[in-house]
């Protein structure tokens, strides 16, 4: 690979980073109390696997620095 090589596979790794980062931010709004969103919730009937949900963006935000 030369030098233009590494400088593209940089810039799709940082844009997807970005991404992720983006996602993270602006992404579900879900707090793991099902009884505050009523009939809208998508994690409604499965609690558990809501707090599932809830603790790989816990552990996605700690790993991209996202408060």
């Amino acid at each position: 690979m030369n030098a233009a090589s590494w400088l593209i596979l940089g810039m799709v790794v940082l844009a997807v980073i970005l991404a992720v980062r983006y996602l993270l931010e602006h992404g579900d709004s879900c707090s793991g109390s099902c009884a505050g969103c009523g009939g809208s919730c998508r994690w409604q009937r499965d609690l558990a696997k809501a707090q599932r949900h809830i603790q790989r963006q816990k552990k996605l935000k700690r790993l991209f620095g996202i408060r």
